[in-house]
């Protein structure tokens, strides 16, 4: 009687164990793969042609998402872009504008790198004053809500949150020589987000 009642008790042990290590394994292989942002391409345009020679600004950039897992697939359900003046008096959180993601959400990310469009419409007259004449250097703000799957298994939402500066919109020559040495010349492109 008490030789049985040592083998169920060795018996349940086992079977703990083995609960534990599937759950473990389990875990490991579902965890999130490790996502890199960057700003990959920005631009700028301008139409004077409007009412009292007003008119309005597109700033523009491309995000890189960057997927290193091969085994982990990523589904991006929702994103947004802040861009701030990160240089403007008065920048620390009244100064931001929120973009366009032109790219059509959710995104199924396929290969290892997603690009990700953005637009930041600007009209006149705030648009000189957020652009700081067109020679300041912005910081951009990704949201993004994100689902991974490996293998049929879907992990839960992941909330990603990152921050891309500095960043700049304009050539190299409308831009101040110390703001643009900071930037790493023209655009200091690819910016690396974090």
């Amino acid at each position: 009687m008490a030789v049985n009642a040592k083998r169920y008790t060795l018996a349940a042990l086992l079977a703990t164990l083995a609960v534990a290590v599937i759950v473990t394994v389990f875990f490991v292989l579902l965890c999130p793969a490790r996502i890199t942002f960057s700003v990959a391409r920005t631009g700028s345009s301008h139409n004077s042609s409007g009412p009292a020679g007003g008119g309005s600004s597109v700033l523009s950039l491309t995000l890189a998402a960057d997927n290193p897992s091969r085994r982990a697939k990523v589904t991006y359900e929702s994103m947004f872009v802040d861009v701030s003046n990160s240089t403007a008096p008065g920048a620390q959180g009244d100064n931001w504008v929120r973009a366009t993601v032109t790219t059509r959400m959710p995104l199924r990310q396929q290969g290892r790198t997603a690009a990700i469009d953005v637009t930041v419409p600007l009209v006149d007259p705030w648009t000189q004053d957020f652009t700081g004449n067109m020679s300041s250097l912005f910081s951009v703000m990704v949201t993004a809500q994100a689902r991974f799957r490996v293998g049929v298994a879907w992990t839960r939402l992941y909330d990603i949150k990152v921050s891309c500066s500095p960043v700049s919109f304009f050539t190299a020559k409308a831009i101040p020589a110390g703001a643009a040495a900071a930037a790493g010349g023209a655009a200091g492109l690819p910016v690396r987000c974090v």
